[in-house]
């Protein structure tokens, strides 16, 4: 019994054993990968011990390449090329120092270091371009080996004409492309009409040929042709798989123009894996029977007897075209280990705002029925599944942050018991986020230093419970509010020059696994200012020398006056600027208020006069409107006028009252005759005297002649006598009388001495000549 059990254990060991080498690519399986790579052109890569390499470039050359290009049905080589030319591969490089002489089956028999030994980088890898690469099948309905024959050349594709187009000239094509042997030469556009070029025409070729471009043609875009005449070819190899996927189903064979199926008499793994091989589809996994549904038409081949070696199974023993004993109840299939290729995947948007709408849509390169595509979050359970037989949407309605994450898709098809899965396709991810936050300031626009201020932030999802943070962008300043609501108020009492700058919010809220911030909203300046009233001016003056009139205010020259500025504020450290005439005047304010006086008002003083209050805050210097102005006229002062024409008038007063008192005086004279007889008689005896050459004997010869008419008026005569006198000439008009001396001296004794006194009286001031005539008329002795 025990041994029994150990021989079960074995065979199920031996079984998965099996299972684990089909699913995995055979050892020294050759593929051409990396970035531009085609069917026939790329980074060569080798399957070895479970994982692809890279070989390295040194000492690669054309016979490793020769190597590549046929084992992959490619033609000959073009170039070997080097230094990554298809970019860097990555993992293992098995390869190195390859040396093959270009006649080996694979380049792992060529000669090598051994299986990863090397001194190479990736920045090293090898590739190869095939003759295969200039040659391509395209147009609606082409497949791998149908359709519009396409050649490459002066980097651009274009197309061959029909003329003169036959079956040997589709060999060449077939056999090039490692499509088998050639089963039709088409033509007039059957695979639909190419654009751009028409390369050749009149192609020539005897079936021999390894390319078109060695047939004989008329030369390079050299034609008589359209498009409707490209030329096409159908393969004779040309396999296909219906019924299921790309890489399972039932065997289908294009022959004789038409497309058959293939009898499961004889069908065993070994065709199964020609089959797969060919496909690029990897391993056979299983070869089946009838499973993949019925088929119809022609069945072309009945006992197929593959080694497992063949290129196609064409090649493979069989009873010929057409001949069998078979229905289509024993239609043959394959299951590939390649069965599903990897699904695509695509997002509408990169990121998504929280309680949008998305949609992520998985697709398939082939077509198949009734598939399904599942779409599932690395991160969770999430999974989403969708039918489609080549691709589907899945909407998510108002996302949230639990769906924040990676999603990837998978294909899977259901074939009777069987249920095939795909790859997972590649990741894209789903960033949820909260939309950006709006920002505003109240009062909005420019606010006064120590005003009171509130930012609000603001955001439209509907999201609750998040917090809001409110930065500003010049220093560290950070506060964080939380919010029920949608929006967060954050307040700055008395701003001052510190809290200027441009201010952002963000909104943060907490996920199922990390925390979500959302875009910095638009920025909102805080611009502090220092606002000051316009100043108010008067004028006033002590000693009441102003007067207002229509042309402003007039103040009398000499007089003081005082201009007082004042401002309601409260930036009490100011000054007032005063100016007018082109002056100005600084003084600090004292209680809001500052006096410019002017001791004495001069015509320099006159003008316009206006205030400004300057303040200094926090090194910022503000300035205030300037006031209206006051005008100010100097006047004439009348005070000096007054004192002159008083002056004046005094000066006449006094010389009035000179003029009253020598009249009075001489009045007063008149009323004394005697003397005054006397008086001329003892000047006219000076005058005889006396007459001469004395220059003071014009003021005697007046007071003589004044002394004369008062002795007429003594004498009685009346105040006429004087009409009677006639002044004579001069001396010689004279006559005078010879008289002795003694005669002066019959006179009164009162009269003489009143002649003495009254010359003493006016003549006081007399030189000495006119004393000396005083003198000699002395009184003498009184002749009686």
């Amino acid at each position: 019994m025990g041994g029994t059990q150990q021989n079960v254990l074995h065979f199920l060991m031996l079984v998965v054993s099996c299972i684990f080498a089909f699913l995995a690519p055979a050892a020294g399986q050759i593929r051409l990968a990396g970035s531009g790579s085609t069917w026939c052109s790329g980074r060569v890569e080798i399957y070895h011990s479970g994982s692809w390499g890279t070989v390295c470039d040194d000492d690669w050359d054309l016979n490793d390449a020769n190597v590549v290009c046929r084992r992959l049905g490619c033609g000959t080589p073009v170039s070997a090329t080097a230094s990554a030319h298809f970019g860097q591969g990555s993992g293992e490089i098995w390869l190195d120092n390859v040396a093959c002489s270009g006649s080996e089956s694979s380049i792992t028999e060529c000669g090598h270091n051994g299986f990863g030994k090397h001194n190479c980088g990736h920045g090293e890898d090898a590739g190869v371009v095939c003759l295969g690469a200039h040659t391509r099948l395209s147009g609606p309905g082409s497949t791998r080996c149908s359709g519009r024959v396409e050649i490459y050349h002066s980097s651009a594709w274009g197309t061959v004409c029909d003329d003169d187009w036959d079956l040997n000239d589709a060999k060449v094509v077939c056999r090039q492309l490692g499509c088998g042997t050639a089963v039709e030469a088409t033509s007039s556009a059957r695979f639909g009409q190419g654009t751009g070029q028409i390369w050749l025409d009149n192609v020539a070729c005897s079936g021999s040929e390894s390319s078109l471009p060695e047939c004989g043609h008329n030369g390079f875009g050299k034609h008589n042709c359209n498009h409707g005449e490209d030329a096409g070819v159908v393969c004779s190899g040309l396999i296909r798989l219906s019924g299921s996927t790309q890489c399972s189903g039932r065997v289908e064979i294009y022959h004789s123009s038409d497309w058959g199926t293939i009898c499961d008499d004889g069908w065993d793994l070994n065709d199964a894996e020609v089959v797969c091989r060919y496909l690029d589809c990897g391993t056979a996994l299983r070869a089946i029977s009838a499973v993949f549904g019925e088929g119809s038409g022609q069945i072309w081949l009945d006992d197929v007897a593959c080694s497992g070696n063949e290129s196609s199974l064409i090649e493979c023993g069989h009873n010929g075209f057409g001949k069998h004993n078979c229905n289509h109840g024993e239609d043959a299939g394959v299951i590939c280990s390649v069965s599903l290729p990897k699904p695509s995947i695509s997002v509408n948007e990169d990121q998504f705002t929280w309680g949008q709408d998305i949609s992520i849509t998985c697709s398939i390169s082939s077509e198949f029925l009734d598939g399904t595509f599942t779409l599932k979050k690395t991160s969770s359970n999430f999974s989403q599944t969708e039918t489609g037989s080549r691709s589907a949407t899945f909407n998510i309605h108002r996302v949230d942050f639990s769906h924040d994450g990676l999603y990837q898709c998978q294909y899977e098809k259901h074939i009777s018991s069987n249920t095939f899965s795909s790859p997972l396709s590649d990741s894209v991810r789903i960033s949820v986020t909260v939309s950006k936050p709006n920002i505003s300031i109240s009062p909005a626009g420019e606010v006064t230093w120590g005003q009171n201020i509130g930012i609000t932030c603001s955001i439209s999802t509907q999201t609750l419970g998040g917090t809001f943070i409110l930065m500003k962008t010049s220093d560290s300043f950070n506060r964080t509010q939380n919010s029920n609501t949608n929006s967060a108020t954050f307040n700055i009492p008395e701003v001052d020059f510190d809290d200027e700058g441009s201010y952002r919010c963000q909104y943060q809220e907490s996920g199922p696994s990390h925390e979500f911030y959302s875009p910095p909203s638009d920025s909102v300046r805080l611009s502090v200012t220092v606002r000051l009233q316009r100043p108010s001016i008067s004028l006033t003056s002590p000693n009441a020398g102003l007067v207002w009139g229509p042309e402003g205010a007039q103040i009398t020259g000499g007089y003081s006056f005082v201009i007082t500025c004042s401002i309601n504020s409260t930036f009490s450290s100011g000054h007032f600027i005063l100016s007018f005439s082109g002056s100005n005047l600084t003084e600090s304010a004292v209680n809001n208020s500052a006096s410019f006086s002017f001791p004495v008002a001069e015509y320099e003083h006159q003008g316009n006069y206006s205030c400004v209050y300057e303040v200094t805050v926090s090194t910022r210097t503000f300035r205030s409107a300037e006031t209206a102005p006051i005008t100010v006229i100097i006047k004439l002062s009348l005070m000096p006028l007054v004192s002159s024409v008083s002056v004046v008038i005094l000066l006449l007063l006094l010389l009035l009252l000179l003029a009253v008192w020598l009249i009075l005086r001489r009045r007063q004279q008149h009323k004394q005759p005697a003397a005054l007889i006397q008086t001329q008689m003892v000047v006219q005896v000076g005058n005889d005297y006396t007459w001469g050459d004395n220059e003071g004997d014009e003021d005697v010869y007046v007071n003589v002649d004044l002394h004369q008419k008062i002795k007429g008026e003594a004498a009685g005569v009346d105040g006429d006598w004087s009409d009677d006198y006639e002044e004579p000439v001069n001396d010689d008009d004279r006559d005078f009388k010879e008289t002795d001396p003694g005669d002066y001296y019959r006179c009164p004794k009162e009269a003489c001495m009143f002649v003495d006194n009254h010359r003493e009286d006016d003549d006081e001031e007399k030189t000495s000549d006119a004393e000396d005539i005083f003198e000699n008329v002395s009184p003498l002795s009184p002749v009686y």
